[in-house]
Formats: C-alpha cells, sequence, structure tokens
C-alpha cells in the first residue's frame, strides 16, 4: 500500500468511517497520524465472518476474533466520542465481554448501536444472549437501537432512552413487562420495526410513534400511537400473516397515511368503513395479499395504491378513490376460468387516474378484444403517462398491445412499453 504523507485528519477520519474496523485497524500501520486518528474513528464495525478463512477452526477463529475486540477497546482513545458501534458474532457465551463493550460504548456516548448475533443452531435449548436491564439504562446517547438474537431480562425499574427516535427488534425475546417498560422509556420514539418476535400480547402506547413495521411475527398487539402515519405488515415464503383487529389492533391510529401489507389474509370485512376509520389515508399497498371474501375499498383521501395480485383475488377487488391519481399493478398470469379478462376489468377502477405502472407476465393481458373496443367505453380516460413492463419477449402482436393502451388511455401524453429480453 502507497501512503501519501499530509493528509488532513478529517480526510483520514471519512476513509476509515467507509471501512470495517479490522480493515480500519489495519491502516494503523501507515503512519503515527493513521493510528491517531484510527483510535479516534467515530465508527466501529466488527463483523467475525469478514475475511473467513475456508476450514478455518471455529474455536481459533472465535479466539482470534474476541481478542481483536479486546484490542481495538485497548487502544481506542478514551476521550473520544463514538457515533456507532456494529457488531456481527456467532454467540457461543462470554456475556462480561460483551456487557464490557456495550458498557464501554455507552459511557462513550454512542448514538447509533446495532448489535446482531448469529446462533449456532435454533432449538429449543439455544443459547441466547441477554442484555442486562442494567446495562441498556445507562444508553442515554443512543437515537438508534438494533437487537437480533437477544434476550432482555425482565425488571421492574423504569428506563430513561430519552433520545432514541429509531427501535428495530428481531428475534428478541422479552417479556410482555419488559416489552412495555422498554416502550415507555422511549418518549421520542418515532420507528419501530419487529420482525420474527413471538408470544407477545402487548399494548403499544406511544405519542411520537410515527412509523410501525411488523414483519414475521406472531404477536398481539393494540397500537395506540396518536401520531401513526405509516403501517407495514409483511409475511414472508409460507408465512402469511393474519391480519384482524385481535391480532393488530390499530383501529385508534386515525392519523394513518400509508398502510402497507405482503403475504397478509385480511378478517372478514376489514375492509369496511375504511374511510371513517383512516380519513387522511393517502396510500395502500396490497401485495400478495387474500381475503375470503371480495375486497371493496372506498376511500376519499387515497392517492396512490400498489396492488400486487397472483391470481386469487383480482376478480373481486373493486375500487372507488376518487382522488386516486397513481396506481401501480402487478399481474402474475394465472388461468380465469369465470373471467377470461380479470385484468381488463380491473382497469375500471382506476378511471381518475393520471399515472399509472402496469406488470404483466403477457401482453395478451392487454390487448382488448376489438368487439370490447367498439362496444364499451375506454376505463382510463384520464390517465396521462403509461409504464407497461412485460415479462416475455415482444411478439408480432406488439402493434396490437399499442393500439389497445392508446384505446384503454385516450389522454396518454407518455407512453413506455419493455418487454423481457429474450435469452
Amino acid at each position: 500500500m502507497t501512503y501519501r504523507e499530509g493528509l488532513p485528519d478529517l480526510f483520514i477520519n471519512m476513509i476509515l468511517c467507509l471501512l470495517s474496523a479490522k480493515l480500519a485497524f489495519r491502516t494503523s500501520i501507515l503512519s503515527k497520524q493513521w493510528a491517531r486518528v484510527w483510535s479516534s474513528v467515530p465508527v466501529l464495525d466488527f463483523d467475525e465472518e469478514e475475511d473467513q478463512q475456508p476450514f478455518a477452526d471455529d474455536r481459533l477463529r472465535r479466539r482470534n476474533f474476541m481478542n481483536f475486540l479486546r484490542r481495538c477497546i485497548k487502544c481506542r482513545d478514551k476521550e473520544a466520542p463514538l457515533e456507532k458501534l456494529r457488531l456481527r458474532m456467532t454467540y457461543l457465551g462470554g456475556d462480561k465481554s460483551i456487557n464490557k463493550w456495550l458498557s464501554f460504548s455507552f459511557e462513550r456516548n454512542v448514538k447509533e448501536l446495532d448489535i446482531s448475533f448469529k446462533r449456532e443452531n435454533y432449538g429449543v435449548r439455544c443459547k441466547h444472549y441477554y442484555l442486562p436491564w442494567a446495562v441498556l439504562s445507562i444508553a442515554k446517547s443512543l437515537t438508534i437501537l438494533k437487537l437480533e438474537n437477544v434476550r432482555i431480562k425482565d425488571n421492574i425499574e423504569p428506563i430513561s432512552l430519552s433520545c432514541l427516535r429509531t427501535m428495530a427488534l428481531k428475534f428478541v425475546q422479552l417479556s410482555n413487562m419488559a416489552f412495555s417498560h422498554l416502550i415507555s422509556g422511549c418518549p421520542s420514539l418515532e420507528v419501530l420495526s419487529l420482525a420474527s418476535c413471538s408470544g407477545w400480547d402487548v399494548k403499544l402506547s406511544s405519542s411520537t410513534l410515527k412509523l410501525l413495521d411488523i414483519i414475521c411475527s406472531n404477536i398481539k398487539i393494540k397500537v395506540e400511537a396518536p401520531k401513526l402515519e405509516v403501517f407495514k405488515l409483511s409475511g414472508h415464503g409460507n408465512h402469511i400473516l393474519y391480519m384482524c383487529n385481535e391480532h393488530f389492533d390499530i383501529a385508534s391510529c386515525r392519523t394513518l397515511k400509508n398502510l402497507e401489507f405482503f403475504k397478509s389474509i385480511f378478517a372478514d370485512g376489514w375492509f369496511e368503513g375504511l374511510d371513517s376509520r383512516f380519513p387522511v389515508l393517502e396510500g395502500l399497498v396490497l401485495h400478495h395479499c387474500r381475503s375470503w371474501e371480495p375486497i371493496n375499498v372506498f376511500s376519499r383521501s387515497l392517492q396512490r395504491l400498489l396492488y400486487c395480485d397472483f391470481g386469487m383475488t383480482m376478480s373481486t377487488f373493486s375500487m372507488k378513490a376518487p382522488k386516486l391519481s397513481e396506481a401501480t399493478i402487478i399481474h402474475e398470469q394465472r388461468q380465469y376460468m369465470w373471467n377470461e379478462f380479470p385484468l381488463q376489468n380491473l382497469m375500471g377502477n382506476f378511471n381518475s387516474c393520471e399515472k399509472m405502472s402496469l406488470h404483466v407476465t403477457d401482453e395478451k393481458d392487454l390487448i382488448f378484444p376489438v368487439h370490447k373496443r367498439n362496444t364499451c367505453s375506454p376505463p382510463l380516460p384520464h390517465l396521462r403517462l403509461l409504464k407497461v413492463e412485460i415479462n416475455a419477449p415482444a411478439s408480432e402482436r406488439f402493434r396490437d398491445l399499442e393500439e389497445s393502451l392508446n384505446w384503454m388511455a385516450p389522454s396518454l401524453k407518455c407512453l413506455s412499453i419493455k418487454h423481457k429480453e429474450g435469452d
């Protein structure tokens, strides 16, 4: 490596912040200046799997990583503040050392803490790192907290994380009481993400929360958040979440502006009264969702929609949204024995749209029959911009496609058609 002397400390600091802790540590041999700047770099990023040697002994790799962490902590300038600590490692015990590193970061007023433990196995007897309440209670400066594969011990003592604005919990185990105490101790919390958590039956009360994201979590949660603007609910793979008030109660959140659902099943009647329950709703995402009954959406405030159907609900979806100006429709083709043109019939729900993006598997889904064009009114009379993506190479029916789209949206100013390139 070639080193050019005379670089400003600020410039070196910027370089080191872009590197992992191991790479940044290696630069300390370049000169005394680099070593001095490294000892006070505001970002520490430790990843046990970085630069991992194939077929290396797990115990040796683990010991080397732990020793490296200790050296970094020891060489650290004791007066230098710490902006961010990120730690990725397999959990094999060593709680005292981990607690010491966390306390070290909190004493230096760390603002962002991102801790992820990889478990050796996921059996019933799998060990977890227990985050002591006493350690967490001294994290006064935290603004962002991300925890994965961690257990938080119960404690009746209050906690105060007054600066915390973003919290993400993934595979985190804690009791209902600990969750309530944790949330009540975050008076400035604005963003909360809960991923792969289970067993909770809690009430989430926050006067500051603006975004709640729940991913693959088998929990019951009643949300009381008067400033909540975004609610996201996501399943994953074969894990489909059931959206009902019994599991996810957001009925009191009348300030919601965006609702996003991925791989969710809706309870009967969930969409009834949507307009009165969420009077300022502006965006709605329904991505691979299902319902045992027709989905009828009525909203006088809705402006944006993303609707992705995989052949189960398109024929039973209807919408009335007079302010809807932008829509994205993703259609994964299936055989419809009862409805020959499901996507074409769906278009009538978006007659107020000015901007639309269509993603289909076959261009024939967008070619209206000539007899229909001669007898029916265009379904999208106000559409100005249309973007079409077709997951198939262009065919000899391209001209028919263009004619059909121009009939469907007679006021078009911009039409973009993109086909999948041939193999």
